[in-house]
């Protein structure tokens, strides 16, 4: 790894800043409260909600620090093993990261749900992924929150919280070993440097050898090394005032894209001549400053990303040599976000937000077609030339490869405003109404440079004799520039109504929205139509417009049996028009976002927590999704499909976790404590393709854990996986043939952590 030494000086000068030893955490930090789901959990402070965050009118699943220990919460895609109709499969690279909550998501470019940690907002997927080191809770919201958080939050957001070094000072060092080369450290720390200032530190360094071995050089296809860091400082400026300043950063390098072909249920291994790869480098930074007296809270927030990335693919995903992809991307994006609320005791509480960012990614892309494309894509459309008209002259490819290579930037900047109320105890106590309304504007650019050149030998033939006319060169160019503007009003509107202290229902109805763009990955087979005399309109064939949505929810949460036993049910219907969807381009060289016409997707969340004894707990979640196309019909090769009434690929109909663990802490014995933990989640039946010709049927698998402790010190053996359950993570059809991933098999290891 070229970074390596990098890496370990990076991961060396965390643990120097680390202090040697640190008081007690503080246990009694106010935003520490016993919560529904009968665990201790962290109410964030919203910087724009006007609902108490215990009882949203709305689908939220609380993560608390136990759950993430315990079921090894390690990156955003492990959410799917304890979220109900959430579903992000593992495949491809870190850039892959295809959200799909409750049937709406989406596979390739854009997104379909909002990122934030610490309120900070995370605007590119491409940098979703990656090791959670301090985050000390999770909070996922499901369903539209386009009102408070706007575009690109049709799905639902992802909340991520860090602990704040002015509540709590302690450090933690935990080691993972396991097989396949498994090797993971972390480290965090936080102190006081004076009565009102505090700094944390965290750190990572991971690796693995990968599951897969690419069969054309016997290498592991999809190893991993990566490291990153992050400092965080909190100042109580004065009794109103408190600023927060995170910077962070993050390498990684992987093989990656182990695909095989599929073949009557049936995945090779991954053989291909070009070895797949993903190196990424991300850095960001932001300012959060926060006024609150007891009349409103005042919070801006100010933020920067910034990732850099390289991405190389065996696109034909096979031993010749027909295409290969190389793709780096550079993007920088700013935000900042100034909110007003109420922070009274009074029956109405508003918000009030402005919201402004800026996104400029420039992206340079080479899709190089090989002597083994040459020959069996490229030269036949010349031979054919010549077939058809036989006093055309032959013509043969002479170059050895061809390059296609393109440079694009797209900018993309916009702004919001919005609003929400909310006024409880309306007409009848326990009645609450909550409104709210969003306005977005954007505007999206494309400027694109690309060509390709073909040598030709042109020859004739005169009897048994062939005569050499000359050379020639055929070139083509694209280069200009293109926007589109997006206007769109969110509203919402939600009412509560709280049955006792601990139970209410909630009916919510919400507009969402996903934003439109430019698909960059088109223009190769666009330049190859060109090259071939047809002509493809820029300004119509790479664009894909927005995607929208009505979603209406009603559910109720409470405790059953106090104490014991906590239930939370929504049963929601979503209307999508325009649905975008991932598609190849005609050659297969590059994947397309199109627009499919209307889908709707309807079904349930259903979660349950119960305290069986002092020791046992169970929790159990279950999703259900009936997501389909309502109006699909379109054209291909001039024949009429029709997938109207096919479900949506990728989308899983049901989602299951269930978990047990049993807790002991022992009293005047060499240990304290010791505990097992069993879990078992399912997923199924995922439809692949908008056929609905190939499936990934209902299949589960189980992880075991079991632990001990002594005092600061902690040591855990798992198995993930463990009856080696074979599934199919990932298809996709290229180039006429059927290509998948496996899902990884049985791997194991052991955990040791001392906290001081």
């Amino acid at each position: 790894m070229k970074h390596r030494n990098f890496i370990y000086g990076l991961f060396l000068s965390i643990v120097t800043l680390s202090r040697l030893h640190a008081g007690e955490p503080d246990t009694n930090t106010p935003d520490s409260v016993q919560f529904h789901h009968l665990d201790e959990i962290v109410i964030s402070a919203s910087t724009k909600e006007t609902n108490d965050r215990q009882s949203l009118p709305g689908s939220v699943s609380f993560i608390t620090p136990a759950m993430i220990e315990g079921q090894k919460i390690l990156h955003i895609k492990d959410l799917s093993l304890i979220i109900p109709n959430f579903f992000i499969p593992d495949y491809g690279s870190r850039l892959s990261v295809p959200v799909y909550i409750r049937g709406i998501g989406e596979r390739s470019a854009g997104q379909s749900i909002g990122l934030y940690v610490d309120n900070a907002p995370y605007p590119d997927k491409s940098v979703f992924d990656f090791d959670f080191v301090d985050i000390q809770q999770i909070e996922v919201l499901r369903g539209p929150q386009g009102t408070l958080y706007g575009r690109n939050a049709m799905g639902g957001i992802v909340n991520l919280t860090t602990p704040s070094p002015l509540r709590s000072q302690q450090g933690k060092v935990s080691l993972t070993a396991g097989d396949r080369g498994l090797f993971r450290a972390k480290f965090t720390d936080s102190e006081l440097l004076a009565p009102h200032t505090g700094i944390s530190v965290s750190g990572y360094y991971t690796r693995n050898d990968g599951y897969f071995t690419n069969q054309f050089n016997g290498k592991r296809a999809d190893n991993m090394e990566s490291a990153g860091a992050k400092i965080r400082l909190d100042w109580k400026i004065s009794p109103y005032w408190t600023a927060q300043w995170t910077v962070d950063g993050d390498i990684s390098e992987q093989g990656a894209f182990p695909y095989g072909q599929y073949a009557n249920g049936t995945i090779s291994a991954p053989n291909y001549n070009y070895p797949g790869s993903y190196e990424r480098q991300v850095a960001g930074s932001h300012l959060n400053l926060t006024f609150e007296n007891e009349s409103v809270i005042f919070n801006a927030n100010t933020g920067f990303r910034y990732f850099d990335d390289d991405m190389k693919m065996d696109v034909d995903n096979s031993a010749s040599d027909i295409f290969k992809l190389n793709q780096w991307q550079k993007e920088k994006a700013w935000t900042e976000e100034l909110t007003l609320k109420s922070n009274t005791k009074s029956n109405y509480q508003w918000s009030f937000g402005i919201f402004g960012f800026y996104m400029n990614l420039k992206t340079r892309v080479t899709t190089t077609m090989g002597a083994d494309g040459i020959e069996t894509i490229l030269q036949p459309v010349f031979d054919k030339i010549s077939e058809n008209n036989p006093r055309a002259p032959m013509m043969t490819v002479t170059n050895q490869a061809i390059s296609i290579p393109g440079t694009f930037q797209t900018p993309v900047y916009g702004g919001a405003v919005f609003h929400q109320s909310t006024y409880n105890n309306l007409f009848i106590d326990g009645l609450s109404l909550t409104a709210g309304l969003r306005l977005d504007y954007e505007k999206t650019g494309l400027d694109y440079l690309t060509n390709m050149d073909v040598d030709l030998s042109i020859d004739r033939k005169a009897g048994n004799t062939t005569i050499h006319l000359g050379d020639s060169t055929l070139n083509a160019s694209l280069q200009g520039t293109e926007s589109m503007r997006f206007k769109e009003i969110l509203p919402k509107i939600a009412v509560k109504y709280q049955l006792n202290p601990d139970n209410y229902v909630y009916a919510t109805v919400s507009n969402g929205y996903k934003t439109g763009g430019y698909n960059i990955q088109h223009f190769a087979d666009i330049i190859q139509r060109k090259l071939r005399g047809k002509h493809d309109p820029v300004g119509q064939s790479v664009p894909y417009r927005p995607e929208y949505s009505w979603n209406y929810e009603t559910g109720f949460k409470g405790i059953l049996v106090k104490n014991v036993l906590f239930t939370e049910v929504a049963v929601f219907y979503i209307d999508v028009a325009d649905i975008q969807i991932t598609d190849f381009v005609e050659s297969g060289q590059g994947r397309i976002l199109k627009n499919a016409g209307k889908a709707r997707s309807a079904g349930f969340d259903w979660s349950l927590s119960a305290l069986v004894s002092e020791s046992l707990r169970v929790t159990a979640n279950y999703g259900f999704t009936h997501a389909v196309f309502n109006d699909y019909i379109f054209e291909e090769n001039g024949k009429r499909n029709d997938y109207s009434g096919n479900h949506i690929p990728f989308a899983p109909q049901n989602t299951l976790s269930i978990s047990a663990v049993y807790n002991k802490n022992l009293k005047n014995k060499w240990l304290d404590r010791f505990d097992v933990r069993a879990q078992y989640h399912a997923t199924g039946r995922i439809y692949w393709t908008e056929k609905n010709d190939v499936y990934q049927d209902f299949y589960g698998i189980l992880n075991l854990r079991a632990g001990l402790g002594k005092g600061a010190f902690s040591f855990n053996v798992w198995t993930n996986n463990t009856l080696n359950t074979g599934y199919t993570t990932f298809y996709f059809e290229s180039m006429e043939k059927g290509l998948a991933q496996k899902g990884k098999p049985f791997n194991f290891g052991a955990d040791v952590s001392v906290t001081f």
